[in-house]
């Protein structure tokens, strides 16, 4: 092997066992089996065979439930080691029949490093089951794999992961079942890698054995596999659980001279090995595909998010200066502050005729700037609610449409609506602005300059003129059913005779300002637990890009 070889495929081990897929998105099981598949494979497999260490020759036992494995190789070793029996899925664990001489080998981690070892056949926890057997060739190992089809995904997992770190398969099947489509699938993908493979036709019925092989025989020259040997052997009685000698022999002879001839066995590991490399760049390609998918959706939530918080901050500016704090309860306590209908009817264009008015409902007994000031905090904390919850819900609404988004919101139920404390939250940032209001105006009402006139009107008066004007900006429309835009502006023109107007202005902007500040801090709030989750499911950036680089270049280096 080049040395360019052997660098493209650590590389692409290195990027293999970077790649994760926290998104729950449509092709994310098929993309996750292949990601296992690839790594193992370049564990188990690629990467010991260019390491320079003499692994020794693994021969995998494969096929279907009950296909008669278990019994090939304690056939083929001699004793019974490995369990067979009418219970099915009779083989849960991979056996590994070798010689002592290789024991430090399998022991190791250089073989399934993830398994622990055991050397109970009966083992039910997931583990290698070490057999040494001395009439097995040193160098040689025999691998007694779980049933492709087993009813537990694991198992069918484990199989294939013992069949893809073989050099050579024995693939058992049986008269009824060679057809079967999951063999199919596992014999194409080693036609795809070139792995050499030889098949035992189990059990079959004498008067069928050449119809049998002839199909078969067909079958794999489609699948790419005319050149493997098939072993047929009949229905017979066993002989204290071991196939006749008879039986057995035809097999075990072929497989002692694959195990004994050095040349023969390096033919067969190099033709796997080179066949495996080669089909290396269109798998990482693959995962590629299956990896752009999980960036997508993850590109696609935070895209969401963003967009669903940005048009929330940009509308707390339209809905906090647009009169519609103004409206309902708040109208109707403005009036009753500012005087009846025949007050305005009566009023004198002068200024100082409102002072006087207003003046004296402060300082009378009917304190009416008290109910006003708490009607605007009021009408103000709603409507910052209900930009929170807005906002929380339009993510949401976005999030489920996406299978990725909507996994999220089932794994994190805290998305589904505003935090419990939201309530208080507004209360307090509400609260602490008209606070903030307080004190500017107390403030302000140190200086000579403006200390007469607030003390005429009253602190509580004042703040509450100035907290209702700040919700009227007059460049923004004044949405129907809004108080009219003349309240908005006898309240800018009150501030401005206590103030003076270019001051006036300056203070309703600030105080605006300071309210929108605490808004956007709360509503962003909201968005905490998305990023959280976002956070938790993040998926490494560019992976496909440094995939598809990482295939190419071992495209170029073969």
């Amino acid at each position: 092997m080049t040395p360019p070889v052997g660098q493209a495929l650590s590389d692409i081990a290195k990027r293999v066992s970077e790649t994760r897929f926290p998104m729950q998105t449509d092709d994310s099981p098929e993309g996750r089996r292949l990601h296992r598949q690839l790594s193992s494979e370049l564990t188990d497999y690629l990467l010991p065979r260019i390491s320079r260490t003499r692994t020794p020759f693994l021969i995998a036992v494969g096929g279907s439930t009950g296909a008669g494995k278990s019994t090939l190789v304690n056939s083929l070793v001699g004793r019974s080691i490995s369990p067979a029996g009418v219970r099915r899925p009779t083989t849960g664990n991979p056996i590994v029949v070798h010689n002592p001489a290789d024991a430090a080998f399998f022991e190791s981690s250089n073989f399934l490093s993830d398994l622990p070892r055991s050397s109970d056949p009966s083992a039910v926890d997931p583990s290698v089951i070490l057999i040494p057997e001395e009439h097995v060739p040193a160098g040689t190992a025999i691998l007694d794999c779980p049933d492709i089809d087993s009813v537990a995904e694991s198992n069918r997992a484990l199989a294939r992961r013992i069949l893809m770190a073989a050099d050579l398969w024995l693939f058992v099947t049986t008269a009824n079942r060679y057809a079967d489509a999951a063999p199919w699938a596992l014999l194409r993908d080693a036609a795809a890698r070139h792995t050499s493979v030889a098949i035992v036709l189990d059990r079959v019925p004498p008067e069928a054995n050449r119809e049998v092989r002839h199909h078969l025989s067909s079958l794999l020259s489609s699948a790419g596999l005319a050149n493997s040997p098939i072993f047929s052997v009949a229905e017979l009685t066993l002989e204290d659980g071991l196939l006749p000698h008879s039986a057995i022999y035809p097999i075990r002879s072929w497989v002692e001279e694959v195990s004994s001839e050095v040349d023969s066995q390096d033919r067969i590991r190099r033709r796997t090995l080179d066949g495996s490399i080669a089909a290396l760049p269109a798998q990482v390609k693959s995962l590629a595909g299956f990896v752009e998918s999980q960036e997508t959706a993850y590109e696609m939530l935070g895209r969401s998010l963003d967009e669903n918080f940005r048009s929330a901050h940009e509308g707390l500016l339209q809905v906090f200066s647009d009169g519609r704090v103004l409206h309902g309860e708040v109208n109707a306590r403005w009036q009753d502050f500012v005087g009846t209908g025949q007050l305005f009817r009566g009023l004198e264009p002068t200024m100082a005729r409102m002072r006087d008015r207003i003046s004296a409902v402060v300082t009378g007994k009917h304190d009416a700037a008290a109910p006003l000031h708490i009607a605007i905090l009021r009408s103000a904390a709603i409507s910052l609610r209900e930009r929170a919850v807005a906002v929380v819900d339009a993510v949401n609404v976005d999030w489920q449409h996406q299978p990725a988004g909507a996994a999220l919101v089932a794994d994190h139920p805290e998305l589904r609506q505003v935090a419990a404390d939201l309530e208080d939250s507004v209360k307090a940032a509400v609260s602490d602005w008209s606070n903030e209001v307080n004190a500017l105006v107390r403030d302000i009402g140190q200086g000579k300059k403006s200390k007469a006139r607030i003390l005429s009107f009253g602190v509580a008066g004042v703040c509450a003129v100035l907290e209702y004007a700040a919700f009227w900006d007059p460049e923004s429309a004044s949405a129907p059913g809004l108080p009219a835009q003349g309240s908005a502006n006898v309240a800018r023109s009150l501030a401005g005779t206590i103030f003076g107007e270019q001051e006036a202005a300056n203070l309703i902007a600030s105080i605006r300002d300071r309210f929108l500040t605490r808004a956007a801090g709360l509503v962003g709030g909201c968005r905490q637990p998305f990023d959280n989750a976002l956070g938790q499911a993040a998926v490494p950036a560019r992976q496909s890009g440094t995939l598809r680089a990482a295939g190419d270049r071992l495209e170029v280096a073969l």
